[in-house]
C-alpha cells in the first residue's frame, strides 16, 4: 500500500466570518463530495481567523483553494 502525499490550503476569513465561513465550506464539501484529511481553524491574527484543510490529491486541494482563495 502506497501513502499519498496530502496537499494543504490555508483560507483566511475575518473572525466574525466564521459561522458562514464553516457553513459555505461545509456545504461546498458535500456538494463536490470530497473529503478533507484534515481541517483546523487557527487564530491568524487579532481579527482574523484561518483554516488549514489537507486533502489527499493535488487535484481536490486545487479545487478548494480555487473556490475559497
Amino acid at each position: 500500500m502506497t501513502l499519498s502525499t496530502p496537499f494543504a490550503v490555508g483560507v483566511e476569513k475575518p473572525e466574525a466570518a466564521l459561522a458562514d465561513a464553516m457553513n459555505e465550506m461545509r456545504t461546498w464539501l458535500r456538494n463536490t463530495r470530497l473529503q478533507p484529511v484534515e481541517f483546523k481553524i487557527v487564530m491568524a491574527g487579532a481579527s482574523s481567523i484561518a483554516f488549514d484543510v489537507t486533502f489527499r490529491s493535488e487535484a481536490e486541494a486545487v479545487q478548494f483553494e480555487q473556490a475559497f482563495a
